[in-house]
């Protein structure tokens, strides 16, 4: 199986995107983590964590960010 491979440049600000093929072989996408190895002239990339999101419970502490406490209730007649 060959490897895919392509070419990007660096912008001003020394940024560069990665290319649709090598994302798509890494299975990278928004969020994750990217190690970069430097080995001579020649540098690896690899994807250390990927981000998992249970919005199930993101949405549960969001709603209780919204709960009123005790303490934060008006007191009567102010």
């Amino acid at each position: 199986m060959a490897k895919p491979s392509a070419t990007s440049k660096a912008s001003k600000k020394n940024q560069t995107t990665i290319p649709g093929r090598v994302r798509k072989a890494l299975g990278i996408s928004k969020g994750d983590t990217l190690l970069w190895t430097v080995n001579g002239d020649e540098v690896s990339i690899r994807v250390i964590s990927k981000v998992k999101i249970d919005w199930t419970k993101t949405s549960e502490m969001s709603l209780l960010e919204w709960t009123p406490s005790k303490d934060t209730e008006p007191e009567a007649g102010v």
